[in-house]
């Protein structure tokens, strides 16, 4: 009996699935329909969940709708990496589009304290935005739906809504990926949905469509700003201020539906209580018309709020609230689940259905909404005032170019920077005048400054589903303090993006030289041996004559010599003034190869460079995130050319072509004996392998790299086991893992991998307990983790800190003839840790620096040999 009535109940899924194929099935019956608005059948050429609507069909059905609708106005606001257009559809009644643009500066007071907005006269804004990973399609597919009911719906109650009621509508937040994952999906559809959960239609390849064009998760990059979907968002939320934004996903196929609140004590410490009672408000909708239709669904058990990097968190720290939204996925069109066959279609359903309510929950609301949002920055004002503290300074002087990088993000966020007109020293750091600037607490973003300043190490929860610090300072690698003195002298008006400096260069030098520690100084030197031009690399200091006097020049230095060119002089000088614009570095023009102080330009010490060929080891055994990062920095921000080669043919692959192998964190588990063979041979031989992370595990492993990990038993071993009840298991396991926190290494700076860096200190984001023993060989452990206490933010509970203390972080050392470099964390996490991203230039440009081997007597005799041959010379 039991039986028979399950198989009932998976035949009443099946069909209550299936039957949801028209329009008709979607639509609420409460309004009626514009008969000329166009439906997406008529323009697409099927019912909405029949087929993965691809970008270019979504951006169309948008224009055909803002061509009939007087509701509706379409822009673009930017394009992907792959050029597809980012789409915004602002959405109101006629009248208020005549009169948009005061519309927005009624709501844009709201968010003023220095302005009295008025929140019943104020338009309520509402941002809905899609399908963020492209793999979780039924946001994007929903947004079809929900742009018809916006154009063709009539009567009192969407009338009423549009009069009140800025949309913007964002139909998906990325078009790269989810184009990958609809040719893929679609590509495998049958006319005979298969369920299979093994069938190949619902087991993508690397690169999922989860992720953009650089294999990034753009839900992680709201704050970061590092691309280009991400950059034209946050401008049209800047510009708006919306009250509410929403943001679609989808989670593993044997769930049900998820929406916010999430777990109360995962929420970030600066989003206000009042904020989870205007999202329980809006659940409460939700689950009404859910009840009604008899879906299932859940609210509080899962998902965080933590990081403000992310779509539902980012606006709860500017007066507005994020709405997460996670759907039971089919990926693909059909899927079996421990509820019955998934349909594509019913998961379709239910982000319409709750696009509606969150619409009619906010607008029934508005002054409420409207309030909250005016008190919320009138407040952050007032806080501002009893913080302790007045700002933070901020400033690198050997670098501007890490420090514009940050400035530009903040500012990006409409967080105002004052450039320093006084030298001002707090604690033994110096920010000297017009190269450090003061952050201001009292100004309107007040609440997103402290959670981009954040430090924090302790939480009342310690189990996080993303990272737990993401310090703006940290990840650029620049000073930073608390000001809170009685007077500081600043420029007027806030930084604004630099205009680009012209570099001249005097044409009767010797030579020129550029130091290393410029952010895009490898760029510089990767362009210059592209381009043909000799290139020397200095491994020492040295002072040398300049036209500007005597300048000593940092370990590092990039010299271009008239000696040993193959171009003529006066071209190789215009390219390199032309390229040294292009990356804003400063030019030295030498005038003579004999120097006052340290090694002279004809030393063996000033070696020549030689273009690179660089290899990355790709694939389902390697972590797509890390990849991409390491692939996004090399092209975007070194102009290498990247090789990217699948692990299931690496051993078919000529590797005397490359100079350099990367290989990411992964498993790496269907490399084999003769994989490991052909990769020790080649470092052998001559190569450079870099290592991070898991690869640098494997390359321990398979005795390529010389220092080993620390056990992971280790870390097990630190933490007590004893009297621990079953509900404990969740904690215990929380707090034994390393969820995304700041570590401090310090860097052995005379080591050439450390070159270009102003300080020993540096910090690294840190996600595992990876950490080497230091090896007894000395010269060739790089950075270690500081010794008292090694983390900066976020949380990593204490047994794991006391491990990791003084453990080895960074070792390289020399293999026949060839480097192997290897690190234990992601050096460019997220592309957004420009302070310690250039490692992996280091890594690839200084290796041939890399001298020490791990036998002490081979070291010796090389020594030796050094020696003799530098007696010989003289």
């Amino acid at each position: 009996m039991a039986r028979i009535i399950s198989i009932a109940l998976v035949w009443l899924l099946t069909t209550a699935t299936a039957a949801a194929t028209t329009l008709d099935d979607y639509l609420p019956k409460d309004v009626t329909y514009n008969p000329d608005i166009s439906t997406p059948q008529e323009v697409l050429g099927y019912e909405v969940g029949e087929w993965h609507v691809r970008p270019e069909q979504l951006v169309r059905y948008m224009e055909v709708l803002s061509e009939q609708s007087d509701r509706f106005s379409f822009e673009i606001t930017g394009y992907t990496h792959e050029r597809r257009p980012l789409v915004l559809v602002t959405v109101t009644t006629p009248e208020n589009h005549q009169n948009i643009d005061e519309l927005r500066d009624a709501h844009i007071a709201l968010s003023d304290p220095n302005r009295k907005g008025d929140p019943d006269k104020a338009p309520l804004v509402l941002y809905m935005g899609y399908s963020i990973h492209g793999d979780e399609p039924s946001g994007s597919n929903s947004a079809l739906l929900y742009a018809y009911y916006l154009a063709a719906a009539q009567g009192d109650k969407i009338e009423q809504v549009l009069k009140d009621t800025i949309i913007l509508l964002d139909p998906s937040y990325n078009p790269d990926g989810l184009a990958r994952f609809a040719q893929w999906a679609n590509q495998h559809k049958s006319q005979n949905l298969v369920s299979d959960t093994q069938h190949r239609e619902h087991v993508q390849p690397m690169p999922r469509g989860r992720v953009n064009h650089y294999w990034f998760d753009l839900n992680r990059d709201w704050l970061l700003l590092q691309h280009p979907e991400s950059r034209a968002r946050i401008a049209n939320f800047q510009k708006w201020k919306p009250n509410v934004l929403t943001d679609f996903h989808e989670m593993g196929t044997d769930s049900t539906f998820f929406f916010q609140p999430g777990i109360p004590s995962r929420k970030n410490p600066n989003t206000p209580d009042e904020n989870v009672k205007l999202t329980q408000t809006l659940a409460e909708g939700h689950a009404a018309a859910l009840d009604e239709q008899g879906r299932l669904y859940f609210t509080e058990e899962a998902f965080d709020d933590f990081y403000v990097g992310k779509g539902s968190t980012y606006p709860d720290v500017q007066g507005a609230i994020g709405i997460l939204f996670e759907q039971a996925s089919s990926r693909g069109h059909a899927q079996d689940s421990i509820n019955g066959v998934l349909e594509f279609p019913f998961t379709i359903q239910n982000q319409f259905t709750t696009s509606l309510t969150s619409m009619y929950g906010a607008h029934a609301n508005k002054r409420w909404f409207n309030d909250y949002q005016q008190r919320f920055y009138d407040d952050a004002m007032a806080a501002a005032d009893k913080a302790g503290f007045k700002g933070y300074l901020i400033g690198d002087s050997t670098d501007p170019a890490r420090v514009n990088e940050m400035l530009n993000v903040l500012s990006q966020h409409g967080i105002k920077a004052y450039a320093l007109t006084d030298t001002i020293k707090i604690d033994g750091t110096t920010y000297p005048a017009n190269e450090s600037y003061y952050v201001p607490l009292a100004q309107e973003q007040y609440v997103l400054i402290r959670a981009i300043f954040m430090d924090q190490q302790s939480f009342k929860d310690n189990t996080f589903y993303d990272v737990s610090a993401w310090t703006f300072p940290h990840a650029f690698n620049v000073n930073f303090d608390k000001f809170d003195g009685w007077r500081i002298k600043t420029s007027e008006t806030p930084w604004q993006k630099p205009a680009s400096q012209q570099v001249e260069l005097a044409q009767d030098a010797y030579a020129y030289a550029f130091e290393w520690h410029n952010y895009f100084s490898p760029r510089t030197l990767n362009r210059l041996l592209q381009a043909g031009v000799h290139v020397r690399q200095a491994n020492q200091e040295f002072t040398a004559k300049t036209t500007d006097g005597d300048y000593t020049f940092t370990p590092g230095t990039v010299v271009v010599t008239r000696a040993y060119q193959e171009h003529d002089w006066a071209d190789v000088q215009a390219k390199l003034a032309e390229i040294a614009t292009d990356n804003q570095v400063k030019v030295h023009a030498i005038t003579s190869g004999l120097t006052p102080r340290g090694m002279d330009l004809g030393s063996r010490n000033l070696s020549p460079v030689k273009p690179v060929n660089v290899m990355m080891v790709v694939g389902t055994d390697a972590n797509m995130y890390e990849a991409g990062e390491a692939w996004y920095y090399l092209d975007r921000h070194v102009g290498i050319p990247v090789s990217m080669v699948d692990t299931d043919r690496l051993n078919r692959s000529d590797l005397s072509r490359y100079t350099h192998i990367i290989m990411v964190d992964g498993r790496y588990s269907n490399l084999n004996k003769r994989s490991a063979d052909m990769l020790r041979n080649w470092v052998n031989n001559g190569g450079v392998i870099i290592g991070q992370q898991g690869g640098a595990k494997w390359l321990s492993e398979h005795d390529i790299l010389g220092a080993k990990f620390v056990e992971a038993k280790t870390f097990r071993e630190a933490f007590k086991q004893e009297d621990l009840s079953y509900g404990d298991m969740d904690d215990f396991y929380g707090e034994r893992r390393l969820a995304g926190a700041i570590f401090e290494v310090q860097l052995d700076t005379t080591h050439p991998l450390a070159f270009g860096y102003p300080r020993a200190n540096l910090p690294v984001f840190k996600d595992s307990t990876n950490a080497m023993v230091v090896p007894e060989q000395p010269f060739v452990t790089v950075a270690k983790y500081s010794e008292k206490e090694p983390l900066l933010a976020g949380f990593t509970a204490k047994p794991n800190r006391e491990v990791l203390a003084d453990k080895a972080a960074i070792v390289a050392h020399r293999k026949g003839s060839g480097r192997v470099i290897a690190f234990a964390d992601d050096m460019n996490f997220r592309a957004f840790f420009y302070g310690s991203a250039k490692l992996l230039s280091n890594a690839i440009f200084l290796a041939p620096e890399v001298r020490p081997t791990l036998s002490d007597e081979e070291n010796a005799e090389a020594a030796a040999a050094e020696a003799a041959e530098a007696a010989h010379a003289h």
